[in-house]
């Protein structure tokens, strides 16, 4: 930084025009001295420069806003509750979290129907097998598969819960076609096998003649917890729901129970979340399996469902 020490002496009407007053400025800068006329043109310079100096710090500042978390969510019609019927859409976002509290996501969709158009984009909160509300409407902008957003001054509170990384929290894409959501993923804890199985009397063995139906959402996370809810409506009024379970069997035939997923009335409809074995996760994962419920009017099975 250079430092300027001015004298100067009153200017009177008259001094010479010939003999201009004189104004000395020493900078200190490597032990020289200058002489200069006019000072008031090196103040103005400088007062100038010192503006454009703050105004660079200010843009400089803004630039520099940190990217404090950065997430990869993997997006499935599969891990929609329930999955949409006949969509196979998958994807990845990216979310960044910066130092600012904004937001910027970026995500891709593969395989698109091209009769389909996305038109909205969500943070909900919600379990795995949970379709819970809006936390954050991301106005994102759409590109055939591609989805932008960048949000600024997000609330705190959401800007905490992503850095902590334990929330249940999931981006929900909708579409025309698909209004309730094409692709879903959870920001934390991912899904890696969802199984969305509907529930009937026609395929218990033998078959039942019953009004009631029902749906059994499946999620395997990352952590290996099992994620279930099962769902049964228009039961007759004279029964009642006792339990549920993963059979062993294929279609057409009754094995024994692999694991159980409700064990009174009270469990139907509500997250259940188990901690399985390795081996009952590969079961669940590979083999012939399916759903079976039970009621006090049909003790052997009411409703049921294949998983594969």
């Amino acid at each position: 930084m250079v430092f300027f020490f001015a004298t100067a002496a009153p200017i009177s009407e008259e001094m010479s025009p010939k003999k201009p007053k004189i104004i000395t400025v020493i900078p200190i800068a490597n032990g020289r001295k200058y002489s200069l006329m006019k000072s008031k043109f090196l103040l103005l310079a400088s007062l100038g420069l010192s503006t454009f100096l703050v105004s660079c710090k200010k843009e400089e500042t803004v630039a520099k806003a940190q990217v404090v978390k950065e997430i990869t969510v993997s997006l499935a019609a599969a891990n929609e509750n329930p999955q949409p019927a006949g969509r196979t859409e998958s994807g990845s976002a990216t979310i960044k979290v910066y130092s600012d509290n904004s937001i910027t996501v970026e995500a891709t969709l593969v395989g698109l129907s091209a009769a389909d158009n996305l038109t909205l984009a969500h943070f909900h909160t919600g379990d795995p097998v949970t379709n819970g509300p809006v936390v954050l409407d991301l106005k994102p902008t759409f590109t055939g598969g591609t989805v932008k957003a960048t949000l600024a001054a997000v609330r705190t509170s959401f800007i905490d819960s992503i850095k902590a990384g334990i929330a249940e929290i999931y981006l929900n894409i909708h579409s025309t076609q698909v209004g309730s959501g094409i692709v879903r993923g959870q920001l934390f804890n991912p899904v890696m096998f969802a199984a969305s199985v509907a529930l009937s009397g026609a395929n218990e063995v033998p078959a039942v003649t019953t009004t009631a139906t029902g749906t059994a959402l499946l999620r395997i996370t990352a952590d290996n917890k099992l994620y279930s809810k099962v769902t049964v409506t228009n039961l007759e009024a004279n029964d009642a729901l006792t339990m549920s379970h993963i059979h062993t069997g294929a279609a057409g035939t009754n094995g024994a129970v692999l694991i159980g997923l409700c064990s009174s009335a009270a469990d139907f409809g509500v997250t259940k979340i188990n901690t399985p074995t390795p081996a009952v996760i590969n079961s669940i994962k590979a083999d012939g399996l399916y759903v079976n419920v039970h009621s006090t009017m049909k003790a052997s099975g009411i409703v049921r469902g294949q998983i594969r």
